[in-house]
């Protein structure tokens, strides 16, 4: 297992397609900049507030599963098409081999988004900011005194805290989301497919939740990646259980489907 997972891992990690991970950070926050009520070089607030307020008016949401699954979820699709399959199932065992490539997948999709916050999160830091502020600024008409979802108490108290959790949220979204384009590459050898049927699957159930359509909070599977944004004020509807039983269902389905679809009997080396 160590072989073939140091090896998944080596391609995941040492891919040029970062830089288009760092690229697309960059123009969320920009866009971010830009599209905020608050002058980011006027209004003076928190690291970690001009941070949430990047994501939200970046529009981070909607780019989150697309970096997710962009440089590692396809790899399946090469290792098939370009016979490298082939060799792998003649040097270790095949269980091996799907189990190190879920791993990969998943730690490669949750570093990304990790990666792309922290990236936002430093380049925020050029802005007036005050590191003593608790208070919370947020786009509503009726400013909440903190952010919606599980924790948000946890930055009246010290906002650096509550970074972790959305640096937490972020990792386990990519992670997720990540392994559910791998799931999609073993139904559909499509790599187009494979980046976009995360978003697509996120931003309908996040679109039927807007329009109210019998989504509540807890079935949009895009608060676990922003939960401040779970609603307006503070909701029961979602909570770190929900978030959690949002990543576990959604990763067991996936798992699951990689596995029974690439099974040897299936596919033709």
């Amino acid at each position: 297992m160590k072989g073939i997972l140091k090896e998944e891992l080596d391609r995941a990690f040492h891919t040029p397609r970062f830089i288009i991970v760092i690229v697309l950070a960059l123009a969320i926050f920009i866009v971010g900049v830009y599209r905020s009520p608050f002058a980011f070089f006027s209004q003076e607030m928190h690291p970690v507030n001009c941070l949430l307020l990047n994501l939200e008016y970046g529009d981070f949401g909607f780019l989150a599963t697309l970096m997710a699954t962009l440089p590692f979820a396809d790899s399946f699709l090469d290792d098939l098409n370009q016979g490298f399959l082939r060799q792998i199932v003649q040097r270790v065992p095949y269980k091996r081999y799907q189990w190190a490539k879920i791993l990969a997948v998943a730690l490669s999709g949750g570093f990304c988004l990790a990666l792309a916050v922290l990236l936002i999160f430093l380049v925020s830091l050029m802005g007036a900011a005050d590191w003593k502020s608790v208070a919370y600024f947020s786009g509503y008409a009726h400013s909440p005194t903190e952010p919606a979802g599980p924790f948000g108490s946890i930055y009246t108290l010290n906002p650096v805290y509550y970074l972790f959790y959305i640096l937490f949220s972020t990792f386990g979204f990519g992670a997720v989301y990540a392994v559910l384009g791998l799931a999609i590459s073993s139904l559909i050898h499509n790599r187009y497919v494979v980046l976009a049927g995360p978003l697509v699957l996120v931003q309908i159930l996040d679109f039927l939740e807007d329009r109210s359509l019998h989504v509540t909070d807890a079935f949009n599977l895009l608060n676990g990646l922003l939960p401040f944004e779970s609603s307006v004020f503070p909701s029961a509807d979602f909570t770190v259980g929900v978030q959690l039983v949002q990543f576990v269902v959604v990763l067991a389905i996936s798992v699951s489907a990689f596995l029974m679809l690439t099974r040897k009997q299936r596919l033709t080396f």
